[in-house]
């Protein structure tokens, strides 16, 4: 069972804040039951150590950030951007260096991209998801971020942030429901799954990396579309869904509506706090919305709805984590019984199992 302090999922990169959120003062943040600081010293990019003074225990994130140093709140000791101690003010000047355990505890690394602020705790095995920098050609990122992709994607988007939620919903159990296409006419009949066939005809999962990717040519309901309003296109409309997993938890989903010519990327990553609750991060990117803040806004909404749609269901769960199968199932752990449909979800314990743990011999999973 896969839960959000998982000791494995200390090699990975995952999001801790929003940019925007890591101002001129430390920001405390939660990863996997553990606390961290965040600051930007200097102005430069951002450093995390633990969050605790190593001499009195106190959090850093109670201090403030000097120009390129931390100090703590409490008795004023000084870090550099490594986390070594460079003052000392109740030993004076001679007691600026001193032996190692003295300073703070620095993350493996810290990165800005995508508007986020990423942390691993530990040497991660996978890079940090690719997005298109959206608004290098056109700079309309209606929150004001600048994001740092290297794969620009031509002008016409508008790019837009929903709401930070957090939710007592598992990491893995999202996840795995991002990457779920059988659920949509059940849990979303009021939105996407209006109207949607139950029927999930066979699609191919690719490897990629330490993760994988899902590409599915449907034809699906497109309520969105104006020009089904207005007579001109039929409701039901093909659809090309490419999905994205990079581990623990980012994830992408870039869908194209040929007929409309309409493209939309969502960029879904997870940040486990602690045992019981999960922060999300989704940002969009449409090339239909044409700068308009009324049908940008109403894009959101949409977006909110859906999601807020698939958390009254996992909030429901009375597990605590992602079953992940194979040889290392845990004794009492919950068996899930998959069918085809459940391809992706499949790829997704699998590579997972090989993230958080050694390697393990192969031992195909049953499917009806």
């Amino acid at each position: 069972m896969l839960t959000n302090v998982q000791p494995g999922l200390r090699r990975g990169w995952h999001p801790v804040a929003r940019s925007e959120a890591l101002t001129d003062r430390p920001l405390a943040v939660e990863l996997l039951g553990e606390r961290w600081v965040v600051a930007r010293l200097d102005g430069r990019e951002p450093v995390a150590f633990a969050d605790r003074c190593p001499h009195r225990l106190a959090p850093l994130s109670a201090g403030r950030v000097e120009g390129a140093e931390l100090v703590c709140g409490y008795h004023g000791w000084r870090f550099d951007g490594s986390g070594a101690r460079t003052a000392v003010p109740a030993l004076g000047p001679a007691a600026a260096s001193g032996a190692p355990r003295a300073g703070a505890t620095a993350a493996w690394g810290v990165r800005e991209q995508h508007g986020l602020v990423w942390l691993a705790p530990d040497a991660p095995r996978a890079g940090i998801i690719d997005w298109p920098d959206y608004d290098r050609d056109r700079d309309r990122d209606h929150d004001h971020d600048h994001d740092s992709g290297d794969d620009g994607a031509g002008p016409g988007f508008d790019v837009a942030w929903l709401d930070l939620v957090a939710t007592t919903a598992a990491a893995g159990l999202l996840a795995d429901n991002f990457l779920d296409t059988a659920h949509l006419p059940f849990v979303h009949a009021a939105t996407i799954g209006a109207d949607e066939g139950a029927l999930v005809p066979p699609y191919d999962v690719t490897p990629a990396g330490a993760g994988f990717r899902v590409s599915l040519d449907q034809t699906v309901a497109n309520p969105e579309d104006p020009g089904v309003a207005a007579g001109a296109r039929p409701p039901r409309q093909r659809r090309l869904a490419d999905y994205e997993f990079v581990p623990p938890f980012m994830m992408r989903l870039r869908m194209e509506y040929p007929e409309a010519g309409t493209v939309s990327d969502i960029l879904f990553c997870l940040q486990p706090e602690n045992a019981g609750r999960t922060r999300i991060y989704t940002r969009i990117a449409r090339n239909d919305l044409g700068g308009d803040p009324e049908r940008i806004a109403a894009a959101v909404a949409f977006e909110r709805r859906i999601l807020a749609e698939d958390l009254a269901l996992q909030e429901q769960f009375a597990i605590d984590g992602l079953p992940l199968g194979g040889r290392g199932r845990a004794p009492g752990e919950p068996i899930e019984v998959s069918i085809r449909p459940d391809a992706a979800g499949l790829a997704l314990r699998r590579a997972l199992r090989a993230f958080v743990g050694p390697a393990e011999p192969a031992e195909p999973e049953p499917v009806w």
